[in-house]
């Protein structure tokens, strides 16, 4: 069934309560559930400052083993008129087998449910929610998002949290950074759906004991960040400062997800995914011995001659060699080839559309812009040149920025594009494209209003890809 339940804890007076409650809920869910969102849910002061204008992202699970994803922003004023920000949090509550259809990522979940119009916000919610239909898929491997979070901290930063959140039964919390949301989504895609599903987190509300997340941002003083580190045996990591070194000793997947980092291999991360028979890797011991059989088959295809049989590989069952042939899987599914899976916000059009026909649609909205992906076309441009490829992605990222600035700064990119154009080698590589249209799709995440449905975002978003891809 594509069916999941919703719900919404937020401030109001209603028939049985007032204040911060769960004030409206689809009526399949039990009271356990609801008594679970209540205790998860965040009042007045579980948003720290620095996020007062931003969207919370969280999951975590349920007593009947169900999983939550939810998203926390401010509207309006809090019922009382005492002048307090209303936060409103949506949950959508789903069962196993589509949280794994999404890869176990609640950002796809949100960007899907969003998408699909299920996500309204009202001030007068209804007791009874209807259930939603959840539509769409997501990969298991987000090779934008896990080069995007290597971007923002550095791989080494990555392989730090990753071995944390697998040498250690606390807490892991973040500190130093701004972007949580990018770093934890290019984190979950280093691990297997299995055991990313078990990962609760958040990605920004304040430390409580109601709310004992995996994966926690810090935003308060130093003296609040060492009682929790004694009390609760949490690890921090700090982005501000330097990385560690890497151990010897480190966790076999950390030393794995270092190989693969080290040289963009995301081919072994899919071909690994994509396998139906893996071992068992819903936990720390189990994901320790793939790591280890990953490594042993790295070591023995680097000694290996290419001709040898597959039948003397290292193999996970007699069916086939764990991580698959390396050389074979780069031709036939490069690492930009799920860059449109992430459910039905944006479908990828047939191959048989022409340039510029390809509709690609944001949030129900089609969105046009060129076809760039003739290897023709980029053979001799932007797409083979390393210099004109980082420029078309500074550009493309002072783009996203200035939209997600607001209109001043939306206005201010348009007025001067022009002249960044004209410095700009060829026409925008088909990767760098299609890497924005993903970015702009998780950016979508962000809430609803009365007076913002979203299609304004949506059409901001239709003019800069026209920009990007005018020649």
């Amino acid at each position: 069934m594509d069916w999941v339940d919703q719900a919404v804890f937020t401030s109001q007076a209603s028939s049985h309560a007032q204040g911060y409650h769960l004030a409206a809920a689809s009526a399949d869910l039990t009271d356990d559930e609801r008594r679970a969102l209540t205790r998860w849910g965040p009042s007045h002061d579980s948003v720290p400052d620095p996020l007062r204008r931003s969207t919370v992202v969280s999951s975590f699970r349920l007593p009947s083993n169900r999983v939550a994803v939810a998203r926390t922003f401010a509207h309006g004023a809090e019922y009382s008129r005492r002048g307090a920000v209303r936060w409103y949090t949506q949950f959508v509550v789903l069962d196993e087998a589509i949280f794994r259809r999404f890869a176990a990522n609640p950002f796809a979940i949100l960007t899907a449910a969003i998408a699909g119009g299920c996500l309204n916000v009202s001030d007068s919610l209804p007791p009874v929610l209807p259930a939603i239909r959840l539509l769409g898929k997501a990969s298991p491997v987000d090779v934008a998002g896990i080069e995007y979070a290597a971007a923002l901290v550095g791989p080494r930063f990555l392989l730090e949290v990753l071995e944390q959140l697998l040498t250690h039964n606390g807490p892991v919390l973040l500190t130093g950074s701004e972007r949580y949301q990018r770093i934890i989504a290019g984190l979950l895609s280093l691990l297997p759906v299995p055991f990313r599903s078990g990962i609760s987190f958040t990605t920004g509300l304040s430390p409580s004991a109601q709310r004992p997340f995996r994966i926690q941002p810090f935003y308060g003083p130093p003296i609040e960040l060492e009682r929790i580190k004694r009390e609760k045996g949490a690890t921090v990591v700090d982005f501000s400062r330097s990385p560690a070194e890497p151990s010897a000793g480190a966790h076999p997947w950390t030393k794995f997800i270092a190989y693969v980092l080290n040289g963009s291999r995301w081919y072994l991360l899919k071909a690994l995914f994509r396998r139906d028979d893996l071992p068992k890797c819903d936990d720390p011991p189990s994901l320790q011995a793939l790591g280890r059989l990953c490594l042993e088959e790295i070591v023995f295809s680097a000694s290996t001659p290419k001709s040898k049989s597959s039948a003397d590989r290292l193999e996970v069952t007699t069916a086939s060699p764990l991580l698959g042939d390396g050389d074979s899987d780069r031709a036939v599914r490069s690492p930009q080839d799920d860059a449109t899976e992430f459910g039905p916000s944006v479908p990828s059009p047939p191959a048989s559309q022409t340039r510029n026909s390809r509709d690609i649609s944001l949030g129900g909205v089609p969105t046009p812009f060129s076809d760039h992906s003739s290897a023709a076309e980029d053979s001799g441009e932007a797409a083979s040149d390393p210099v004109a490829l980082r420029l078309w992605k500074i550009a493309t990222e002072h783009a996203i920025l200035a939209w997600q600035e607001g209109p001043e700064s939306f206005a201010r990119f348009k007025s001067q594009w022009g002249t960044l154009r004209s410095r700009l080698p060829g026409a925008i590589p088909d990767v760098v494209l299609g890497a924005a249209v993903r970015r702009f799709k998780d950016l979508l995440v962000c809430p609803s209003s009365a007076a913002d449905d979203g299609t304004g975002k949506i059409r901001q978003i239709q003019e800069l890809l026209s920009l990007l891809t005018d020649d």
